[in-house]
């Protein structure tokens, strides 16, 4: 069993490890959410996540890239990709609540997702989603507030 199989199973049992202690925690409702509540969710979503990269896994051909023909942001060592990720995140953080969530989380998601060489429509529609999505989440359903940032949303 490859590397990538053996992290997305172990991503699978720990998603499953999630949902049952969270579980236990009590979930609560929509409208008075229990402390379990968001770990379940969470858990759902790496469940899901995990099990269609398994299935991938498992159903794909292995394919040999050679180094230096991936292209895309993040084409050097491993530890500089963490370090761009960290840099990043540090970046978000000092802007968040002058620049407000929408706009943190917009231009934090183009980097992301442009980092894993996707077309540019792809990478701005899906930063645009992830962003709308978080926001109608967290700002609407569960009734988090966010900075607003300079712009006033």
């Amino acid at each position: 069993m490859g590397p990538e199989k053996k992290s997305s199973l172990f991503l699978l049992l720990f998603a499953i490890a999630t949902l049952v202690g969270s579980a236990r925690l009590g979930l609560g409702k929509t409208s008075a959410p229990g402390p379990g509540f968001l770990p379940f969710w969470g858990g759902a979503v790496l469940f899901l996540a995990s099990l269609i990269q398994f299935l991938s896994n498992v159903f794909s051909k292995p394919k040999i890239i050679e180094p230096g023909s991936r292209k895309g942001l993040f084409t050097e060592p491993g530890w500089r990709k963490v370090l761009y990720v960290i840099l990043a995140l540090a970046v978000y953080a000092f802007f968040f609540e002058s620049g407000g969530f929408l706009i943190c989380t917009f231009f934090l998601m183009i980097f992301l997702l442009a980092s894993t060489a996707r077309r540019w429509p792809i990478v701005l529609m899906g930063s645009l989603l992830i962003t709308l999505l978080s926001y109608l989440l967290f700002e609407k359903v569960l009734t988090v507030g966010f900075p607003r940032g300079v712009l006033g949303f």
